[in-house]
């Protein structure tokens, strides 16, 4: 008899693999088919259970923990013996294997399904486990897997967009990228959004995400609305109609408005070539067009492949994932004395136990760029990305009087490489790749009239954040000042 995973989807626990959602089968595998009858039974029972009732995700990690413990079985049950010699070989790192484990073989027990003794659950009931240890590179700060500076982000903005109007990054992971950093969803959560999930209500705009793992919740069964800027709306919508277009093409057939609504943002285009205008309703009403998580790390991959941003902590260029954005924004919100509870709420957490660390370890989180640490972070935060000239005839534009760029029309600081309308004040410039600064510009007064402005923020606000919102532009003329000395001695020396 087929029973149907919390996804709606069809398996029988008779067979090895067992689909539960479009990202996850599970197989059981040679060492679980090899136990011994009512053993089997009463795990694949429970297996079954948990894969209606509980995420897909949930289920897979309850069948990989068993395996672990099975080691220690001799196949006819599950005796105390076992269960001890398992704990016995874990460490501190993976104990929380069998905590994890622990809920799995009482609710095996309570639901009557053999395999489980009472002794074993006796025994379970005396253990105080510790659970998974959350956020050590939260706590640690660690600039490789840890949240993001100010500086960083930013960095990244910049290094996505440039990369979107160079044509080295598709539409598609453009939008993507700018979903995870504004709204700190999980991927499994994005993957599932549509075009209808889009709000606009007067000048205000909004999206509703999909929740994941909540309980008792499955494939768009429960949403959170988010306010987003005007910008983000666009983008996504800009990609929905593509996705549209899309499936028009595939099918040759134009979409009811009502089909429109339902269309994936995030498309499985290996999909698209089952569907037709006869049974399209029915692949947008469920998950089947929707992008696979696999699909979803493709898009991070394919910016990480390209992307060269540079963290100012390394001097290396950075390594993302969606998991560092959400521990920035927590790490923020944390830095600001937002409480645990907000903080869940905000980052879509049902509860406060995994973000406890945003909370307990607010000290030190913020690197204060003064003149010292700035010459020496400059070299390795690659904020300049233009060219220095020694006259304006190296520019692209030789002496076209409308390319000079002057500090509110004292001094000329140097060129625009384009031709490009732009509306940036000269500061901006500094990081700006079109930017050539001339050797003999007046960077170092520049740097000087930054770090007193940066000092008079912090003096009149008391707050870091705000006195170093210019920090970016600061380590670019950092890095100019400098190299234009080493240049004019390098000259001298000639």
């Amino acid at each position: 008899m087929n029973k149907f995973s919390r996804d709606g989807y069809s398996f029988n626990q008779k067979d090895i693999i067992w689909i539960l959602n479009k990202d996850i089968k599970i197989k059981l595998t040679k060492d679980i088919l090899s136990l011994r009858n009512p053993l089997l039974d009463g795990f694949k029972n429970i297996l079954a259970d948990y894969a209606q009732e509980m995420s897909a995700h949930h289920t897979r990690n309850m069948l990989f923990m068993f395996r672990n413990l099975i080691k220690f079985s001799n196949g006819d049950s599950i005796t105390t013996n076992c269960i001890l010699n398992w704990r016995a070989s874990l460490n501190k790192e993976n104990e929380w294997y069998l905590g994890a484990l622990k809920g799995f073989l009482l609710t095996w027990y309570e639901r009557g399904y053999t395999g489980v003794s009472l002794e074993v659950i006796k025994l379970l009931e005396t253990f105080n486990i510790r659970g998974n240890k959350k956020g050590k590179s939260v706590a640690n700060h660690c600039p490789y897997t840890g949240p993001l500076t100010s500086n960083e982000m930013l960095t990244l903005i910049n290094e996505l967009n440039e990369l979107w109007k160079q044509n080295k990054i598709s539409f598609e992971c453009y939008t993507y990228i700018n979903i995870l950093m504004m709204t700190v969803r999980r991927p499994s959560q994005l993957k599932q959004l549509k075009i209808c999930d889009l709000i606009k209500e007067n000048n205000n705009y909004y999206i509703n995400i999909p929740r994941v793992k909540q309980r008792n919740s499955s494939f768009r069964k429960s949403f959170k609305k988010i306010a987003i800027i005007e910008d983000l709306y666009l983008i996504i919508k800009n990609l929905g109609e593509k996705q549209i277009k899309k499936i028009e093409k595939y099918i040759d057939y134009t979409l009811s408005s009502e089909q429109k609504e339902l269309t994936p943002i995030f498309i499985d285009n290996k999909n698209l070539l089952e569907i037709n205008k006869d049974n399209v309703e029915l692949y947008l009403a469920n998950d089947l067009l929707h992008s696979t998580m696999s699909n979803m790390n493709v898009l991070m991959k394919e910016f990480n492949i390209v992307q060269h941003a540079v963290s100012e902590r390394t001097g290396e260029i950075m390594h993302i994932n969606a998991r560092r954005f959400r521990h920035t924004r927590g790490t923020n919100l944390g830095r600001k004395g937002v409480g645990a509870t907000i903080i869940a709420e905000l980052l879509d957490h049902s509860d406060i136990q995994n973000v406890k660390v945003y909370t307990e370890n607010t000290a030190d989180t913020v690197q204060y760029i003064d003149r010292v640490m700035g010459k020496e972070m400059s070299k390795l935060a690659h904020a300049f990305a233009g060219r220095i000239i020694s006259s304006l005839n190296e520019s692209e534009r030789g002496n076209d009087p409308t390319s000079l760029i002057t500090n509110n029309g004292s001094d000329t600081v140097g060129a625009c490489g384009t031709n490009d309308f732009c509306l940036s004040s000269y500061e901006s410039c500094y990081i700006c790749r079109k930017f050539r600064p001339l050797l003999d510009g007046p960077h170092q007064q520049i740097l000087d009239k930054l770090y007193k402005e940066k000092e008079e923020r912090l003096r009149t606000s008391k707050s870091v954040d705000y006195a170093s919102s210019k920090d970016r532009i600061i380590l670019a003329v950092e890095y100019v000042v400098q190299a234009c000395n080493e240049m004019k001695r390098a000259m001298e020396n000639h």
